[in-house]
């Protein structure tokens, strides 16, 4: 049964991989046209664009989106949103939840890559290096003028997808540093099935459910860097809450070997199971 299981899921992969290709190509020369309109400027048009065609390859995957929103949230507004790193699914979902102009922050090496990196570049995402100290902190004063110039951004605190069944891996400082001092509050997005749905580790795509919480802001106004670390901690609490819902085991049902990848953080969210 597994043996069939895992065919089964390398056509459905197979599927969803030209069903992308053939309305990316579709809908490529649209959306060059619309970028040599606008460029890096705040576009609606694109940003409504790039929604369509994310729905439409969602469709074709079979892989529904549900968003369930805190009434607090308000997409008239800047934000810094934050999101657990489980899977590419991640694009997909930022894309779609946050129903106003945002940038994106990613790899640097993601920028070289074929399309995907060509419309990065052209519309105004950022690279993030972190070779050296010089290279980090040029990537943040980019994230800090565009949150200061009231544009939201969207971004994975932990920084990579580890392969371990942790809920939530160890956040860095950059988006909080980025939301103090900008006065910029944040919101979580904690998402729930991403990772089976489109596991990081392995080419496979699996139909099904994918549930994403946006919370209330967190405001950061009236913060100093001294309060950094408690507001790391209420957006670790935010996320805990929300995946603790759905994962009552205290860890992710991803699976993976053990032996090979040692990351485990947090260790306090896991609960005892026997």
């Amino acid at each position: 049964m597994k043996s069939i299981k895992n065919i089964l899921e390398l056509v459905w992969t197979a599927w969803c991989l030209i069903s992308a290709l053939l309305i990316i190509t579709i809908n490529f020369p649209l959306i060059l046209l619309f970028i040599s309109i606008w460029g890096e400027q705040e576009s609606r048009v694109i940003d409504y664009y790039l929604r369509f065609c994310c729905r439409l390859i969602l469709i074709s995957w079979g892989i529904k989106m549900v968003f369930r929103n805190d009434p607090k949230l308000d997409f008239s507004k800047a934000y810094i949103y934050v999101a657990n790193h489980r899977s590419y699914l991640d694009v997909f979902i930022a894309i779609l939840g946050i129903k106003s102009y945002k940038r994106f922050l990613g790899k640097a090496e993601v920028f070289d890559w074929p399309i995907i990196g060509f419309l990065a570049k052209r519309l105004g995402h950022i690279p993030v290096k972190r070779q050296s100290e010089t290279d980090r902190e040029q990537s943040y004063q980019k994230i800090l003028h565009v949150a200061k110039n009231n544009t939201s951004l969207f971004l994975c605190p932990e920084g990579a997808i580890f392969m371990n069944d942790q809920l939530l891996n160890e956040m860095r400082n950059g988006a909080f540093r980025v939301a103090i001092e900008s006065s910029t509050p944040i919101v979580v997005i904690s998402m729930i099935n991403a990772g089976e749905l489109f596991p990081p580790h392995k080419l496979r795509i699996r139909p099904g459910i994918c549930i994403n919480y946006l919370s209330a802001p967190f405001e950061t106004e009236m913060l100093t860097l001294n309060d950094l670390e408690d507001l790391r901690e209420k957006v670790k609490a935010e996320f805990l809450e929300k995946l603790n819902k759905h994962y009552p085991l205290g860890k992710y049902p991803i699976e993976f070997d053990q032996n090979r990848y040692e990351e485990t953080v947090y260790k306090d969210t896991q609960k005892k199971t026997n």
